[in-house]
């Protein structure tokens, strides 16, 4: 399934907004990424919802959710990947976001 992921470029390489992989927000490119699924809460809400890799279905719920970043602005970018296995809405998220459990960068 082919969505929209909002990360941060530097030379080339991409790196998660927020939380990454074994400690690192570097992502690989060119191979499959697994999520590494939990459950998790988001700022001080009380809803649990299993965590993926947070993906937005069209490249203009990407552009409107862009306008959410002030800082960092400069070095962000909308990047179009792949996501395979569960693709699931984030509950309670008031905009479009997908949860997903595989992802895929084809590069920058």
């Amino acid at each position: 399934m082919r969505v929209w992921k909002i990360v941060e470029v530097v030379n080339d390489d991409i790196f998660t907004l927020f939380h990454g992989i074994e400690g690192s927000r570097k992502m690989p490119q060119h191979q499959w990424i697994k999520a590494n699924k939990k459950m998790g809460k988001d700022g001080t809400s009380k809803t649990s919802y299993l965590t993926g890799w947070h993906v937005l279905p069209t490249l203009e719920d990407a552009q409107e959710y862009l306008l959410r970043f002030t800082q960092r602005l400069e070095k962000l970018r909308i990047v179009e990947c792949e996501v395979r296995g569960q693709v699931r809405d984030k509950e309670h998220s008031p905009s479009p976001v997908l949860l997903a459990d595989e992802i895929y960068f084809r590069g920058v």
